[in-house]
């Protein structure tokens, strides 16, 4: 019998089949993750959200590379008609490295925007609407309910920030150069862009874990974002060294450049610094009262 035929269904069995939590066994500390994940995946998609993702990252991404693909350089041309003797300095570079360094600089930017954004509120309006108490007073551990936070925004990130604006992008340096970029780099430097993100996304998910209220997490997550920018500019002898530029070290990757020495120190400190954010929300958690 179904859950709304069954006489002695509860009230309880009810709400949590219409959040699309279906009662599961098991125990431990990974307690209830297929089930949460399953529903935390599909709110990216199984709702409209994965409709207003997919219009908005190949837009603000793609569109930005387009533009100093394709526009800028005739825009260069008609000054240089117009004012003879003005060096235009982005028609210099090969149509490919022009693609790539701005694809990056740009997916990292306005990827960890987005990032911080869609995932700012993702434990605490739960917290507040008690319905983290409610998950949690079922056979649901606590670490796996951060763990499926954490994980549905990675991929749904992936997906949509990642990889359909690289798809666009790769056909509009296609479209310039007639030829296709070599893929494996390019998956290489969009792992290493990713990673950045990742970077961003457990720094989130600890400050939902650690604060109350959404101030806070929007502070702290652009503050760590805008000085971490400041403090490269100031300091580009550490720029390698530190998870904020890895846009930079993306795009040499993906071009076959020799990379800076380090730069393999920026992407460990990236990686360490996520994995240490993430432990820190977990056992953050398991020792927050609901």
């Amino acid at each position: 019998m179904t859950i709304q035929t069954h006489p002695q269904t509860t009230p309880d069995l009810r709400l949590a089949a219409r959040q699309g939590l279906l009662p599961t066994r098991g125990g431990g500390w990974l307690a209830g993750f297929g089930n949460m994940l399953a529903k935390e995946l599909g709110e990216w998609f199984r709702t409209r959200r994965w409709l207003w993702q997919i219009l908005i990252w190949p837009i603000i991404i793609g569109g930005f590379v387009a533009f100093m693909l394709f526009v800028l350089p005739i825009l260069n041309s008609m000054l240089q008609a117009a004012q003879p003797g003005t060096v235009g300095g982005i028609e210099t570079l090969p149509p490919e490295v022009n693609g790539v360094s701005n694809f990056f600089s740009m997916l990292v930017l306005a990827g960890t925007i987005g990032v911080i954004i869609l995932a700012h509120d993702e434990v605490i309006q739960e917290k507040h609407s008690g319905t983290a108490a409610w998950i949690l007073s079922k056979p649901a551990a606590r670490q796996a309910f951060i763990l499926t936070k954490f994980l549905s925004n990675a991929i749904g990130s992936l997906v949509f920030i990642i990889v359909l604006p690289g798809l666009v992008v790769l056909g509009e340096i296609f479209l310039a150069t007639q030829k296709l970029l070599p893929l494996a780099p390019f998956l290489a430097g969009a792992g290493l862009s990713y990673l950045a993100l990742i970077f961003y996304l457990s720094l989130v998910i600890l400050l939902n874990v650690r604060f109350e209220s959404r101030p806070p997490v929007l502070g702290i997550a652009f503050g760590v974002m805008l000085g971490g920018t400041m403090f490269v500019q100031f300091f580009p002898q550490y720029a390698f060294a530190l998870p904020f530029s890895m846009d930079k070290i993306a795009t040499v990757f993906s071009l076959g450049m020799p990379l800076p020495p380090m730069a393999v120190t920026g992407i460990i400190v990236t990686a360490v610094s996520s994995i240490v954010f993430i432990l820190a929300a977990l056992w953050r958690f398991q020792h927050t009262e609901l």
